[in-house]
């Protein structure tokens, strides 16, 4: 048996497959094959035989597989359940494909010893895998034909073995053993495979085993491409496709020949320091003007996506590539054979918008990451607006980056004592202590194993301290990238909900003296699931804060807060549970009419999927959902009505109103781990709360890259909200620049409000601002916004910048306040202005707002 455990050429043609059960590719069939015997699988992989024996007992009295798997599998598959999709029988080992023939459909396979561990597998049974009730709750089983994208980042690889690495008790809690472990994962998996190579080489040929030693090579690749390298990818990929050739593998040679075409591509990317060489060539669709200098990588990759479509013209993803190729070297579209050509009409903007440009780079903000969160609020309340990053980089740190006041943002990182602050995919902010200093909280262990988060302490002075132990965040350490501060209580101080990774959600009540106590299972909260998102709201405006929980493998949750210390699940009554496979969500009022109505977004990484989306061919997975308040507390969705019924991936998403029309906008940035996984980021208008429209080219926001931290700021203080994103991979081979795109302004009227509470939380989260008043044509409007940071990856600043539209003057303005339930009314309110307000103070403040120019570096090609 092979020592090789892991790096198949496959792994990614399912969802998390695992890197240990299958022997050779099973690319997708071409025309002229017969369909492979195929069944569907569920698997559970531990380190020792007791560990299996005990969990084959608890399957055999009755156990849930799907739980089980989450608890205890080391395998990547253990997020899914042990979900493994459709699997040929041909591929797998023959200790496991003996093992799965004898099984009846449903039953349980005995222990399996592998070199990857002790494995249980479950035959799932014959017929068409769908989305389906399961009693009282929702199941997930994906299409089996959906392709999801190929793996070219070694992100699965190196996860794997990090998982496996033994760690003494509490390493977790220490941020630099973390990133010790991971580093010793990376060099774990190089001796090991590299070892392989050099031992089986040293074989004669016919003493060598074909299969292990493409696994072998294809592991390194990924390992080289983890890092960054991908000459060293390529070099690998093409020594694996020698073997397949040699041991004549037709599928496996053509799954080579695909991810070469990725490698080149990655690597003609990195060559070209997108988008440093040209500041739109990052930008779908890439103009001849910001075609990539260095082109032989790109030309390489071109060549690799033809030779595939040869034996498969019909591959969607692969075409889509090939388009992208060739924009990089400025011959879209006459260099693309018209019958693999994608017209550039599936990402249309429908009616005109201002163009974006990013000025990250004369700002200071163009910092290369690896995917991470992104807040920008005023941390030094000097009135402008700062900016705070954090990396999936387990051994990079955080940025802190203050705003100088002239156009420049310097990095205050060791000056604000943050640069031993370690990892996060994500952070939000709240002055949890009502000190008059926005504090932050960073989350980290999402995908991976769990970790501590930090509770940042804004010290006043510009640095912060980790005071998550005494704060009584620090145990037990989570996988976590959500969470949402609300006062659950109306006390006035803050509180916490943690969604997390299959370990029940947290929801942290908050004393008002800096501790917090974990509530969640006497309020009913403590669900656990594969959660991704999770936003705060006052869904029935019944003055308590309710919560929506976005789950990436079930229903989702609905919790009405029955303002007794207790909330009831709610989201199956109200049809509000779907999509069954989603990551952001979001309350947001996008209509004006006074009640929230909620965003969630589906999480499909398929590329054939998302193209079918846009040119709008039969589609077989969810697209994002839009649920509509119907002012009583009840949902309809609405998603096909308002236009977007389409099928996207985001992680890092948020709302803004970026045209000051006072309806507000979306924006998604698209990401996931393979280097494959480039599809631009999308921008909708709303359309006076009637539809939402496509404005991702004209505004020039659509980076081919993968999206993260998202949030809208008036970073420059002129009235018109700003666009900032983090952008990067999972690997340290897939860092991107963070982009700010420069409102240009839209010439309409606005008002900026920072809402101080007094018995309420002091940054006012959850309070309403009603604003009523007369357009130019003499008509009246209403405009409505709830004080948050915005969606659930991303957080925009706390102090509310509202969009006016053709607004001639605000007769009326009203601040309700939950936690007091009181209102403040105030009239003839000056439009362009911004305001401090104070709960019970009847007065507006003016306050100061330093404005300055932010630059856009000039095209070096112009």
């Amino acid at each position: 048996m092979t020592t090789v455990f892991g790096g198949l050429p496959n792994c990614f043609c399912r969802p998390l497959a695992t890197i240990a059960l299958v022997l050779t590719s099973a690319a997708p069939s071409g025309p002229s094959q017969a369909p492979a015997q195929e069944t569907e699988l569920r698997m559970i992989v531990v380190p020792t035989r007791e560990q299996a024996e005990q969990i084959l007992a608890q399957l055999r009295a009755g156990g849930s597989f799907e739980q089980l798997a989450r608890q205890h599998s080391i395998d990547p598959s253990a997020a899914s359940g042990g979900e493994l999709g459709r699997v040929e029988l041909a591929t797998l080992r023959p200790e496991i494909r003996t093992a799965v023939e004898a099984l009846a459909p449903g039953a349980v396979s005995e222990i399996i010893e592998s070199s990857a561990g002790f494995m249980i597998v479950k035959l799932r049974g014959a017929g068409p895998p769908s989305i389906r009730p399961g009693g009282s709750t929702m199941t997930v089983t994906l299409p089996g034909d959906i392709r999801f994208f190929p793996d070219i980042s070694g992100s699965v690889e190196v996860d794997y073995i990090f998982a496996r690495l033994p760690k003494p008790p509490g390493w977790n809690q220490d941020l630099q053993t973390i990133c010790e472990f991971k580093a010793q994962a990376v060099r774990t998996a190089f001796r090991q495979f590299e070892s392989y190579v050099v031992d089986a080489n040293k074989r004669k040929p016919e003493e060598r085993e074909p299969e292990g030693l493409v696994n072998a090579h294809h592991t390194l690749a990924q390992l080289w491409a983890h890092q960054g390298q991908l000459e060293k990818t390529v070099e690998h990929l093409s020594a694996a496709q020698e073997v397949a050739r040699s041991a004549a593998e037709p599928r496996v040679i053509l799954d080579l020949e695909e991810k070469l075409g990725i490698a080149f591509l990655h690597l003609a990317a990195l060559e070209n320091r997108v988008p440093t060489s040209h500041p739109e060539s990052c930008l779908f669709p890439i103009k001849p003007s910001a075609r990539y200098r260095a082109q032989d990588a790109s030309r390489s990759a071109i060549r690799h996506f033809l030779t595939y479509l040869e034996s498969n013209p019909e591959e969607l993803e692969v075409r889509w590539l090939l388009n992208l190729a060739a924009m990089t070297v400025g011959e879209y579209p006459q260099g693309v054979p018209s019958e693999y050509r994608i017209p550039v009409q599936a990402y249309p903007s429908a009616e005109p918008f201002a163009r974006y440009p990013n000025v990250a780079p004369l700002a200071g903000l163009d910092s290369y990451n690896m995917a991470g969160g992104a807040v920008i609020d005023d941390f030094d309340n000097d009135g402008l607006l700062d900016v705070i990053t954090t990396s999936f980089d387990p051994c990079g740190a955080m940025h802190f980056f203050h705003n100088d006041g002239t156009g420049k943002f310097s990095d205050r990182t060791v000056q604000a004592g943050l640069s031993l602050q370690l990892g996060g995919l994500n952070l939000v902010q709240a002055d949890y202590d009502n000190d008059g200093y926005m504090d932050v909280l960073v989350l980290r262990g999402a995908w991976t194993v769990p970790m501590r988060n930090s509770l940042l302490h804004n010290n006043g002075d510009g640095s912060f301290t980790d005071v998550t132990q005494s704060a009584g965040l620090a145990l037990p350490a989570t996988s976590t990238q959500t969470a949402a501060w609300a006062d659950v209580d109306n006390d006035g101080h803050l509180d916490l909900f943690v969604g997390n990774e299959f370990s029940p959600a947290q929801l942290f009540r908050n004393d008002g003296r800096g501790r917090f106590t974990d509530i969640a299972p006497q309020a009913g909260v403590a669900r656990t699931d594969f959660t991704k998102g999770v936003t705060a709201g006052d869904y029935d405006n019944d003055g308590a804060i309710d919560f929506y929980v976005s789950n990436m493998r079930g229903e989702n949750f609905l919790y009405h807060n029955n303002k007794d210390g207790t909330f009831e699940e709610v989201a199956g009554r109200l049809r509000v549970q779907g999509p069954l496979v989603s990551f952001p969500t979001w309350f947001f009022d996008y209509d004006n009419d006074g009640w929230l109505d909620l965003y969630v977004s589906s999480y499909y990484p398929s590329a054939p999927e998302i193209l079918r989306s846009r040119l709008r061919l039969p589609i077989q997975t969810e697209t994002m959902v839009v649920y509509h308040n119907n002012g009583d507390g009840t949902f309809s969705e609405r998603t096909q009505e308002l236009g977007l019924d389409r099928v996207s991936m985001p992680m890092g998403a948020n709302f803004g109103d970026l045209d000051d029309d006072g309806f507000l906008d979306i924006y998604l940035g698209t990401g996931s781990p393979p280097y494959s996984a480039v599809m631009p980021n999308e921008l909708f208008k709303n359309q006076a709360g009637r539809s939402f429209v496509d404005v991702t080219a004209a505004s020039g926001t659509g980076c081919i890259h993968k999206g993260h931290g998202v949030a809208f700021a008036d970073i420059d203080n002129d009235g018109d909200m700003d666009l900032f994103a983090q952008m990067g991979g999972a690997t340290p081979g897939d860092r991107h620049a963070s982009l700010l795109f420069k409102n240009p302004g839209a010439g309409h009227s606005w008002i900026t409000l920072k809402l101080v509470g007094a018995r309420s939380n002091r940054c006012a989260i959850g309070a309403q601002i009603q604003i009523e008043g007369i357009e130019g044509d003499g008509s009246r409007r209403r405009i409505v916004r709830r004080v948050t940071s915005g969606g659930s990856f991303g957080a925009s600043p706390l102090r509310q910048h509202i969009g006016l539209g053709q607004l001639k003057k605000i007769e009326r303005m009203e601040i309700w306040w939950p936690a007091s339930n009181t209102r403040q009314t105030f009239t003839q309110v000056p439009l362009n202005q911004f305001f401090e307000i104070g709960e019970q103070e009847p007065k507006l403040r003016k306050l100061p707002h330093p404005t300055f120019e932010l630059k856009e570096k000039a095209d070096p090609l112009s």
